[in-house]
């Protein structure tokens, strides 16, 4: 049985964390991360800065080599990067057989949402981390079968404010009343963050209100 693990950890344990601490604004969203014997090949979005400067600002990184611009977007860019393979996080990928399902970094923290084999797995994937002095802040643990079954409460607090935000501000309205970059400036947030808050908690409402019933019928 698969286990589901949303968790947080300091910025600055994981590469890149210097570079979020120092321009505020910056999101990165790591878009896969397959780990080898060597390296991890990480390819991610960065939000909120321009991409020379979080280029120049990433290759005085430590634990991160052969930083590469892969593409850019209006408001983003892609990127790929090595990361060591003594990072916490790769060690802990590595030996557990863990699968990031998604993975976001910000000033304030890095955010996780992390699939192991089952509670034990997760717990020495803890382990890993408070072996070496980094507290992992648990937001949620639920098993794959409680997700489709909705027998949990589906929402974080985050993703909650944020559902209800967009309804009463008229995000949902035809036309919108509100944007995600407004909704953000009332949370403190980038446009980015809110927009990862509504879809995710979109999908667990879906997964809790609406798949139950499909699987009766």
């Amino acid at each position: 049985m698969s286990v589901v693990a949303e968790f947080t950890i300091p910025p600055e344990v994981l590469p890149f964390g210097e570079t979020l601490v120092t321009t505020p604004n910056t999101e990165i969203e790591v878009e896969r991360i397959v780990p080898t014997q060597e390296s991890a090949l990480p390819f991610f979005w960065v939000w909120g800065c321009e991409p020379e400067i979080f280029l120049e600002d990433a290759e005085t990184e430590p634990n991160v080599s052969n930083i590469n611009l892969l593409s850019q977007v209006e408001d983003g860019a892609l990127f790929q990067a090595e990361w060591a393979p003594d990072a916490h996080l790769i060690n802990g990928i590595r030996q557990l057989d863990a699968t990031i399902i998604e993975a976001v970094g910000t000033a304030d923290h890095w955010r996780f949402e992390v699939r192991t084999q089952d509670q034990s797995a997760f717990s020495d994937f803890q382990d890993i981390f408070e072996e070496e002095g980094v507290s992992i802040e648990l937001q949620r643990l639920y098993d794959l079968e409680q997700l489709v079954e909705g027998n949990y409460q589906s929402l974080t607090p985050e993703q909650r404010e944020a559902l209800i935000a967009a309804y009463q501000e008229g995000y949902y309205d035809q036309p919108r009343q509100t944007t995600q970059e407004e909704l953000g400036e009332q949370f403190e947030i980038s446009h980015r963050a809110v927009s990862d808050r509504i879809r995710r908690g979109t999908q667990n409402l879906i997964a809790e209100t609406l798949l139950p019933s499909a699987k009766q019928e």
